[in-house]
């Protein structure tokens, strides 16, 4: 689903009305749940984006907005379910307005709908309106133990008497998988259903819920926790993280479900991407009075090994790491070097010494597989990049073609937080076995138009400024990797 803003600030240009000159425009989202019975509860979750909806002074002398939204559900033509319902947004007096969210919910069988919604300002006093179709499928009664989908909410607040809510508590959706650093808080809700059934009524079982890096599957630092919940038909999971400190990357929010033994037997999960660009601290102060007593850091007792070890950190480290990182090496002051060492891991989760195991391990294949006679592995373009976004999905070795120089093609389905890019490596110089990155799509890496140019420079003489591509049949293979790896 596509992102949009929330709470997006405007200054109003008039009062007691403002004019908007587009029309109402809205996301949409559906989820399926199901009640003790195992009858479907379908819900349509539509947010109409601020900056799009009129608003005028009320009777109270409130300025509000107003829209009008008709729901209709159609199976073979026939309508099954339909709601018209008038969305009031918030009574306000200042000038910040506010994506609207509404809600509607049906009881559907399990099957093929159509779902249209059409949405019309009523404050704006014109006859235009917004559509949208789509298909709503709705499923049958998972058989057995079973995670819902999870459903991303802005706030999970204890419900008011009279008001629609789940097991007590009113979920308002967070219609966008896009969290921006303005969002300090993640909210989730999923059911399970049928644990009586697999457990037993009123048995034990593991019930636990985290935050996991996209790339890797993986628990990112302390966003995870487990509870013992009792087993019955359906069981509400509300789960709340502070993400003031979760930076910038992909992630997928879980619900996993597991025996006594700790087997995983179900699990649900959602994506979305964080942009939060965090600076660590490494505060002199701070590092001085640090304690490194029963530190795993504790053990390193060699100043030249320790100052390899921070070194390959290199390639996953910040601007200002890397900066501390140089120092330490020229330095070679042991002390120091253990404190920058730990804290350098215990900013990336709550087990310093089993994430620096799992990277060092990393490292020793980098150096394996791609240092060369001048530079270690972690030190070359091609070990830095593996290091950074792990490895490619393909790797397109192409090392004794007649009509290129040396290289390789890599293919990542996700590189950081974007989705199919390339690394191109070459070997610009035969007596020097380093490979060097010729070309990227990743933003902030290296970007070449002229890399296909470069690649024939063995037979070509490459001019400086070359913009036809050189029409041979090594260039036509040379794209032919490139656009479709494999």
């Amino acid at each position: 689903m596509r992102a949009f803003a929330l709470l997006l600030p405007l200054v109003l240009t008039a009062w007691p009305y403002r004019p908007v000159k587009a029309q109402v425009q809205l996301v949409v989202e559906s989820r399926t749940f199901y009640t003790a019975e195992g009858k479907p509860q379908t819900e349509v979750n539509m947010a109409f984006l601020a900056g799009t909806m009129a608003a005028k002074a009320n009777d109270r002398g409130f300025m509000q907005a107003k829209v009008e939204a008709l729901t209709l559900i159609e199976q073979s033509g026939a309508v099954k379910a339909f709601a018209k319902t008038e969305v009031l947004g918030p009574e306000r007096m200042d000038s910040v307005e506010q994506d609207l969210v509404h809600q509607e919910f049906f009881a559907l069988d399990p099957g093929t709908y159509d779902l249209s919604i059409e949405v019309r300002d009523l404050v704006a006093g014109d006859t235009t309106v917004t559509r949208y179709h789509a298909p709503l499928a709705v499923g049958t009664t998972p058989p057995g133990l079973a995670v819902s989908n999870l459903l991303l909410a802005e706030r999970i607040l204890p419900s008011v008497e009279g008001e629609r809510s789940k097991y007590g508590y009113t979920v308002v959706p967070l219609l966008t998988d896009y969290l921006p650093k303005s969002v300090e808080k993640l909210s989730l809700y999923a059911e399970v259903y049928n644990s009586d059934t697999q457990f037993g009524k009123d048995s034990l079982y593991l019930l636990s819920y985290q935050i996991e890096e996209f790339e890797k599957k993986r628990v990112f630092g302390p966003y995870k926790r487990s509870i013992r919940a009792k087993a019955k038909p359906v069981e509400p999971v509300m789960a709340e993280f502070d993400i003031k400190q979760l930076p910038t990357g992909n992630y997928v929010a879980s619900v996993e479900v597991r025996d006594r033994a700790g087997m995983l037997l179900s699990r649900g999960e959602q994506f979305f991407q964080r942009n939060n660009p965090v600076t660590y601290n490494y505060d002199l102060q701070a590092l001085d009075r640090l304690d490194l007593e029963g530190k795993f850091t504790d053990a390193f007792s060699n100043v030249d090994t320790l100052a390899e070890h921070i070194a390959s950190l290199g390639p996953i480290a910040d601007p200002l790491e890397r900066k501390i990182i140089d120092d330490r090496w020229k330095d070679r002051d042991l002390d120091l070097m253990k404190r920058f060492f730990y804290t350098f891991w215990a900013n990336r989760g709550p087990e310093p010494e089993k994430a620096w195991l799992a990277y060092r391990q990393e490292v020793i294949k980098v150096n394996q597989q791609f240092g060369c006679r001048l530079l270690k592995g972690y030190e070359t373009d091609r070990g830095r990049v593996y290091l950074k976004y792990g490895p490619p999905n393909t790797m397109m070795d192409r090392f004794n073609e007649m009509g290129t120089l040396p290289y390789t093609i890599w293919h990542y389905y996700q590189a950081g937080r974007f989705t199919n890019r390339r690394f191109v490596f070459y070997q610009p110089n035969m007596a020097n076995m380093c490979l060097q990155l010729l070309h990227s799509e990743v933003p902030g890496e290296p970007n070449n138009p002229q890399w296909i140019n470069m690649l024939h420079a063995r037979n070509n003489a490459f001019p400086g400024v070359q913009t036809t591509d050189p029409g041979t049949l090594e260039s036509d293979r040379v794209r032919e990797l490139y656009n479709d790896p494999r």
